[in-house]
């Protein structure tokens, strides 16, 4: 076989299968990446058009619940105005906008494929590193938002509520659309007295503020959705 150089001729031929299996084997990778990579980019390109229908469904809903909110400011401040000058010729029109006080809406965003997308890793996979930090500041704003509803629902819970129980004629003062509902009744309330309570004055005072807040708030909120929806409108140009 030494003769002949056969050992030779079957290393040479062992080494060609190896290269054959290992090229074999590299674009079997290569192939295998490509077919993640678009499967991967097909999901992402997914996601960004059901957030972009999720974009618009929130920030039509947010704009009625802004409208809502300012209503809410409007009357608040009126009542001040009215607790200010000891009014009394101004009582009927203060029990009517008392209500707006006692009234708590309180802002959420509901965004469960945005979260999903979150949740499921996809941020790290954002190339656009404008839209991945509107992303992550999106991440944070959830966080805040949340703050604010608990906020919220504590001050109505542990100054409003125990406030009217003591001092004013709920059934009376509410918001039309919640005192049709109600049986109007029970002791008037005494406005004059009222009008020298600091008390009064404070409550109504914590929730102009705020409702304030509130309202720049969802404001910012419809501004950042906006540019959110217009940046991966842009994505999907591309």
């Amino acid at each position: 076989m030494a003769d002949d150089n056969k050992p030779l001729k079957y290393m040479r031929y062992a080494i060609g299968e190896i290269v054959l299996v290992v090229i074999g084997i590299l674009i079997a990778l290569q192939i295998n990446s490509w077919n993640n990579n678009r499967i991967e980019k097909n999901s992402i390109t997914n996601y960004y058009e059901r957030i972009i229908s999720e974009l618009d469904k929130e920030i039509r809903r947010v704009e009625i619940q802004k409208v809502k909110i300012d209503s809410l400011i409007i009357k608040n401040r009126r009542a001040l105005k009215i607790i200010d000058s000891k009014n009394t010729d101004s009582i009927h029109v203060l029990n009517n906008l008392m209500g707006a006080t006692a009234t708590t809406w309180e802002v959420n965003y509901d965004f469960p494929i945005t979260k999903e997308f979150l949740n499921h890793g996809y941020l790290s996979k954002i190339k656009n590193d404008s839209l991945k930090m509107m992303f992550v500041d999106l991440a944070g704003f959830f966080d805040r938002v949340k703050g604010t509803a608990e906020y919220n629902s504590a001050q109505y819970v542990n100054t409003i509520e125990p406030f009217f129980i003591k001092n004013i004629n709920y059934s009376q003062a509410a918001l039309a659309l919640y005192k049709k509902k109600l049986i109007n009744g029970g002791p008037p309330t005494n406005y004059e007295a009222l009008f020298s309570n600091l008390e009064l004055w404070n409550v109504v005072t914590f929730k102009l503020e705020l409702l304030n807040y509130e309202s720049d708030v969802i404001g910012y909120a419809i501004r950042f959705f906006k540019g959110i929806r217009e940046r991966l409108l842009k994505e999907l140009e591309h």
